[in-house]
């Protein structure tokens, strides 16, 4: 569309000069200002972060962890054991006193990957090129956390994780630090209802640092997606699974659920978890949330870095809310 410019006359010159008939066309140019790589910044931001949240989206086992924010270097915390029964008032209170356990420290580390967009993809207006790439960051970080939130359990048998210094799950846990004595919480059974039901059993006798009975309620089954049907039948038939009997079904009673992770990479492993001491006792630290900017050192003329830069430790500090199948 044309414009038709105002008619002015300059002073002091010979004549007027009549400026009506001069025209100007306004034509549709690319975005290529010196600092075009700032322009983009914003809607890429969001096209990053929509799409890291979309892939972790609080699906898999993510769903167990305590989410916290750290403002420091590095995160502790300290166990601490449990306590006797109340006794008899006889006109003076019993203190009791809590034996410290085991300190669990968590060290951030960073995580960062970038991409670039060249000029001639603004020039040409390519945005949904531009946009892909954006998205495709977003949904590597997303990725990245998911595979750290299952490694947990990917490494549970082999990897020091808990606490007390073993794998978090191990036949060999130390039940007091002051006291001794061991517990397990690792077994190797192939996953069916009877072995369900038998570690949902087990794990109810987990015991405190004074051999007292943890409250445990173990109401998550984790399983990777090969046992996604047999973990399903498990729990939602409406009578005990694989019988001809017209038995009940326990597990579907106790309102037990199912997790299913995809990056769980054992396709035989199980896991049986109590959610409430989950998310006491499994931790993630975002000491600084995922962000997305530009790097300092593109070159705004023909290529614009962006990077996403990321920083966090997670893990566990106990086992007792967890019980693991390696099964062979």
């Amino acid at each position: 569309m044309n414009t038709r410019i105002m008619t002015t006359r300059r002073a002091g010159a010979e004549g007027a000069v009549d400026l009506s008939k001069v025209r100007r066309w306004h034509m549709p140019t690319p975005m290529v200002a010196e600092n075009w790589g700032s322009l983009l910044l914003p809607g890429l931001r969001s096209i990053f972060l929509g799409q890291m949240d979309a892939e972790v989206g609080g699906a898999g086992t993510g769903a167990l962890f305590n989410m916290a924010t750290s403002t420091k270097s590095q995160e502790q915390t300290l166990g601490i054991g449990g306590m006797g029964d109340v006794s008899v008032y006889e006109g003076t209170i019993e203190y009791d006193a809590f034996d410290p356990q085991y300190v669990k420290t968590f060290e951030h580390v960073e995580y960062a990957k970038g991409l670039a967009i060249e000029r001639k993809l603004v020039d040409d207006d390519l945005y949904n090129i531009i946009n892909q790439r954006a998205s495709l960051l977003g949904q590597t970080f997303g990725r990245t956390r998911r595979k750290h939130m299952a490694s947990v359990f990917n490494n549970a048998f082999t990897t020091s994780l808990s606490g007390d210094g073993k794998a978090l799950s191990a036949t060999d846990h130390i039940t007091s630090k002051q006291r001794g004595g061991a517990q397990s919480n690792k077994g190797t059974s192939a996953l069916t209802y009877d072995s369900l039901v038998a570690t949902m059993q087990l794990m109810q006798a987990f015991t405190d640092d004074r051999g007292e009975l943890v409250t445990v309620l173990p109401n998550v089954l984790i399983v990777p997606a090969a046992l996604e049907s047999t973990a399903w039948t498990i729990v939602n038939s409406m009578n005990r699974p694989g019988t001809a009997n017209n038995d009940g079904n326990f597990i579907g009673s106790t309102g037990m659920s199912v997790i299913v992770d995809r990056y769980l990479t054992d396709a035989n492993d199980w896991f049986v978890a109590d959610s409430g001491l989950a998310r006491m006792h499994l931790w993630w630290f975002d000491r600084v949330a995922a962000e997305f900017a530009v790097d300092p050192s593109s070159d705004y003329d023909l290529v614009t870095r962006y990077r996403g830069y990321t920083r966090y430790s997670f893990g566990p500090d106990d086992w007792r809310w967890v019980y693991g199948h390696s099964v062979t």
